[in-house]
Parts: C-alpha cells; sequence; structure tokens
C-alpha cells in the first residue's frame, strides 16, 4: 500500500512538472526534502546550491526546499525521490542496502583519510564512470546532485570510559552497513539508528554511544548530551548526499542539466573544504563551551581500532559477493585508486 501511494503521488508530481517545460510562462519548481534546519551547517550549504541553481540557470529553475522532513522521511529516501514525492531528497546507502549494494561498499569504514576533499573528488569520479556503480544508480532512477561527506566519525559517548576496551560489551548507535561489523570487532553492541533519533536516544540511555560526525551532530545539539568522545578517525559517510530523480533530470533542458553538473563538482569541492575547515572550530566549541572530553587512542587502542576496520572492510566485501554482488571490489578498488590519485595531486600542490 504504501510503495502504490509513493508510485501514484510522484506520477502525478512528475506528469505536472513536465507540463511547465519548455512553456517559457513559468520556472521549473524542483522540490528538495530533507531533514536537517535551515540554520545548520549542512542547511545553509544547500541553500547556497539552491540559490545558485537559481541564479545560474537565470531564474529558470529554483528549488523550493522543506525543511526538517516536512514533506518526506530521511528514511524513505530513495522511494520518495524514485516515485517523484519530492524531486532531490538527501539519501545514504546504508538505509537502503538491498537496493545500492554497490554505493554501500564506499561507506566501508576507514573510506577516507584526513583530506575530504580528494575523496570526495574520488568518489564523484567513482559515481561518473565506474559502470558496474553508475549501472546501478541508473537501475534505481537517482543521480547525485550534490555530494556529502561526513567527516570522521568519531565515539561519541554521555560518559568517558575507564579504558577504550571498555567499550566491549555497550549499546551504541552507528550508521549500518560495515560500520556495524567494525563495531562489532570492537566487542560492542551496534544497532542501526536515523540520526534524528540520536539525541533521545542517548539522553534516555537506550544507548550509551553514537557515530558522531560532529559537523552534522551541532546542527542537532548533541554537544547538550554528549561528555566524551573518543577520535578513532575511520573514516564515515561518504556514500550519500543529495540525489535528484533521473528521469526529471534527464525531462531538463540540456544546457540546465549542464549547469547542474557543473555545479556538482564545484560544491563538493567547496563543501568538503568548509568541513575541513570547520571541524576544529567545533570540536573546539563542544570542549571549551559544553565541556566535552576529547579523547586521543593510545598506541595500543589504534593498533586495536585499525584491526577492526580492517576486519569489517573485508567482511561487508566478502558478504556482498556471496549475495551475488560480484562487482564490490572492483567499485571498491577504483574508487581507492581515485582517492589515492587526488591525495597525491593535492600533496603537490601544497
Amino acid at each position: 500500500m504504501k510503495k502504490r501511494f509513493f508510485l501514484a503521488a510522484g506520477m502525478v508530481a512528475f506528469l505536472f512538472c513536465l507540463s511547465g517545460f519548455g512553456t517559457g510562462a513559468r520556472a521549473i519548481e524542483l522540490k528538495y526534502s530533507t531533514y536537517v534546519a535551515p540554520t545548520s551547517w549542512h542547511g545553509e550549504m544547500h541553500q547556497w546550491w539552491a540559490n545558485e541553481v537559481d541564479k545560474r540557470t537565470g531564474g529558470k529553475v529554483k528549488v523550493k526546499i522543506f525543511w526538517m522532513e516536512s514533506l518526506t522521511k530521511h528514511k524513505d529516501g530513495l522511494p520518495s525521490v524514485q516515485s517523484g514525492m519530492c524531486d532531490l531528497t538527501w539519501l545514504s546507502s546504508t538505509y537502503h542496502p538491498s537496493q545500492l549494494p554497490l554505493f554501500l561498499i564506499l561507506d566501508n569504514p576507514g573510506n577516507f583519510g584526513n583530506d575530504y576533499v580528494a575523496s570526495t573528488l574520488a568518489i564523484m569520479e567513482t559515481l561518473e564512470k565506474e559502470p558496474n556503480i553508475r549501472a546501478e544508480l541508473e537501475r534505481e532512477n537517482i543521480i547525485q546532485m550534490m555530494p556529502h561527506i561526513s567527516g570522521h566519525t568519531q565515539l561519541a559517548m554521555k560518559k568517558c570510559l575507564d579504558k577504550f576496551t571498555d567499550i566491549k560489551g555497550k549499546t551504541l548507535r552507528t550508521y549500518g552497513g560495515a560500520r556495524a561489523k567494525y563495531y562489532e570487532g570492537l566487542g560492542a553492541n551496534p544497532i542501526f539508528m536515523p540520526y534524528p533519533e540520536i539525541y533521545e536516544a542517548i539522553d534516555r540511555g537506550t544507548i550509551s554511544a553514537y557515530d558522531c560526525a560532529v559537523v552534522l551532530s551541532h546542527g542537532f545539539k548533541h554537544y547538550e548530551v554528549t561528555k566524551c568522545i573518543y577520535m578513532i578517525n575511520s573514516g564515515g559517510s561518504l556514500a550519500s548526499g543529495v540525489f535528484m530523480n533521473l528521469k526529471t533530470f534527464k525531462g531538463l533542458p540540456a544546457d540546465i542539466q549542464k549547469i547542474l553538473l557543473d555545479l556538482r563538482r564545484e560544491y563538493g569541492v567547496k563543501m568538503a573544504q568548509k568541513q575541513m575547515d570547520d571541524e576544529a572550530k567545533y570540536f573546539n566549541e563542544w570542549k571549551t563551551k559544553y565541556g566535552v572530553a576529547l579523547k586521543e587512542l593510545t598506541p595500543e587502542d589504534q593498533k586495536i581500532n585499525a584491526e577492526a576496520v580492517k576486519k569489517a572492510q573485508e567482511y561487508m566485501l566478502k558478504k556482498q559477493e556471496s549475495e551475488g554482488h560480484g562487482a564490490v571490489r572492483k567499485v571498491w578498488d577504483f574508487f581507492m585508486a581515485a582517492r589515492t590519485k587526488y591525495e597525491a595531486e593535492r600533496a603537490r600542490k601544497k
């Protein structure tokens, strides 16, 4: 019933949108559904993108943003944009693992290092040029418009541990995918949970910890319920971002399509660089203003952490292969090669 509702409502919205193409009578309106607030870091970045679309198309395309799940729920991102309930939405691979098994592999722990721009360029190239994942996105009727990188997701808690290895047996929120196996490797009990539900869960004690992307968490005021962060630096959300309905995109005039694709790259670099610049600021604010302790791992804990990352990567690759997704290593290897290339290029320019 729910799927039929999405499809029926989406068809009406799609036909209505098409009726305005080429008439010259009015601007094309694209509906963007997101779960963040307009005043949040990501909200301001996405508003910048929407403003640029308006400016660069000469007002031919307007983006109407529906904030804080006011149009569709974040967990329903893929069916919402596929059906046309919205034209664009922020969706993540781990929320739709069955439909996006190749995309999911790019959210493996250890997927990026400290150069967020290089990794963002790498995933854009992977989605554009690696044939298997390109086919997956086309099959699911989506195309990325705004890349996303969370920054390293650190291990945040309401109370500090006596030592890092005491995470064993603790229930924590995870982004899902191979990160669940990674936390299992540390002895924890990971559970999947949408990001908007973290605050209440950590506050009530339903979970003891969560994987914290500090720039995103700042917008949800997680500093109010967090007292300790372990700097595990094991990658984070990358197979994510704002996606458009592919049929809607293809229905746009060719010049508009080019504007959006050119803007995608510019936005990706701008977003990733700003993420790198602002992370330190937010961590310092959490520490000095809100009393959150920032804990570095000991050399021994770093070894334990690195081994858990490695095992989780291999586990997910084998799992996806066993389920019939034979191209996962090709996708992963393509991305890692692109990441290495861009990291080297950017290092030479410094």
